[in-house]
């Protein structure tokens, strides 16, 4: 593995490359125009990304008509990034070029926990070797991305990560000590607003939400352009929100709050409880396939819990773009009970006039996609976009 020699950009190349790197080739003119900024900005901050590799400038094809113009372009190979998402006993991993093409995948097991912590130092250097491994298949390698479920502070500290048994833990320190290279560590779902803001949704939209449906309910937040890196409450405020308080309750006790239908250690106990034996959620699936009323039932409950969430977490944001992610996603995307949720609270009052639409995007997740948000939060981290 060879280590990058590129550092972090100005904030006028961080712009100009952003913009390239969302929207694709442009002309000076074209990006100077978006970003406000003068001729002479524009051809200073083109010289030095094409100096440092970071962009390239080539005659776009010649037409019948005009001169051709030069078109810059962000060259993907100019950076290379690992990332990497930890779950309670697993690491995967991913090489990403600066666009967030994943080059290769591998995985490794987390060492076993001790009195219900995984160790620090030696989940650190399973995550050295695998960026190590994956290294070796890019020409170099620019920094880091970890991210794991749970509270992250100062990009480095996992104040609180449930799954691993972690609490105020340094992993970003004994990483860089390992690697020698920049690293970033990210809650999972704000990585995941990240590379939805740079490749997804943000392309659109500057203001959205995220939700992931899956092990433990999600959220993530993009405002005006910017992923919130730390909610004030992890997301329990929108986990607990009260659906039915005639409904099942969720592990803390709340009757019919959207945890209780839709976290899948909640849902899975229940189903358990009501069958007198253990039921996974897949379980649930196949049973509502062959037409089991009470799956159907419990999976169609989920569901309506599902689209109340997520047109009050749009009105919450103001915004008209919701993320939908998450391993468990697929068992909803089709629901008609989620669609008719979303149709009925959409509805206009009589005497209202202005009508309120609603994007939806569905990108069901893979522990790969999980470990392709941490790459690109690590593309950022290592380009300077803090």
């Amino acid at each position: 593995m060879r280590r990058g020699t590129g550092g972090e950009l100005s904030a006028g190349e961080l712009a100009v490359t952003r913009q390239l790197l969302i929207h694709g080739p442009a002309t000076r003119g074209d990006l100077g125009d978006r970003l406000n900024l003068s001729y002479a900005s524009m051809s200073r901050l083109a010289r030095s990304l094409i100096g440092g590799g970071i962009a390239s400038e080539d005659l776009e094809p010649p037409s019948a008509v005009g001169r051709p113009r030069q078109i810059l372009a962000a060259i993907p190979g100019a950076r290379h990034v690992v990332g990497c998402k930890l779950t309670s006993d697993t690491a995967y991993a991913v090489v990403c070029d600066m666009f967030g093409e994943v080059s290769a995948t591998a995985r490794a097991a987390l060492p076993a926990a001790v009195d219900g912590v995984v160790p620090v130092e030696a989940t650190a250097k399973v995550v050295a070797q695998l960026a190590t491994k994956l290294g070796r298949k890019v020409p170099s390698l620019d920094g880091i991305g970890v991210t794991v479920g749970g509270v992250v502070v100062d990009r480095t500290v996992v104040q609180e990560g449930t799954f691993l048994g972690w609490r105020d833990v340094d992993l970003g320190t004994p990483l860089r000590e390992r690697t020698g290279l920049p690293v970033i560590v990210a809650n999972d779902v704000a990585a995941l607003a990240r590379e939805q803001l740079w490749f997804g949704a943000g392309r659109t939209h500057s203001t959205f939400g995220i939700i992931t449906v899956g092990a433990g309910l999600g959220f993530g937040v993009v405002r005006e352009g910017v992923a919130v890196e730390q909610l004030i409450d992890n997301g329990h405020l929108l986990a607990h929100a009260p659906i039915d308080t005639r409904g099942p309750r969720c592990s803390l006790g709340h009757p019919g709050c959207v945890a209780a239908y839709l976290n899948r250690e909640d849902v899975v106990a229940q189903a358990s409880a009501a069958a007198g034996h253990p039921v996974t959620f897949d379980d649930l699936v196949r049973a509502r396939a062959s037409g089991d009323p009470a799956a159907t039932e419990r999976l169609n409950a989920a569901a309506r819990a599902l689209g109340h969430l997520i047109v009050t977490f749009a009105g919450a944001l103001q915004t008209t773009c919701i993320v939908l992610a998450g391993e468990d996603l697929a068992a909803f995307t089709d629901s008609a009970p989620l669609k008719e949720v979303i149709d009925d609270r959409l509805r206009p009052g009589p005497n209202e006039s202005q009508r309120c639409t609603l994007d939806i995007v569905t990108t069901p997740l893979t522990f790969t996609d999980w470990a392709r948000g941490a790459a690109v939060t690590g593309i950022q981290n290592a380009l300077g976009a803090h």
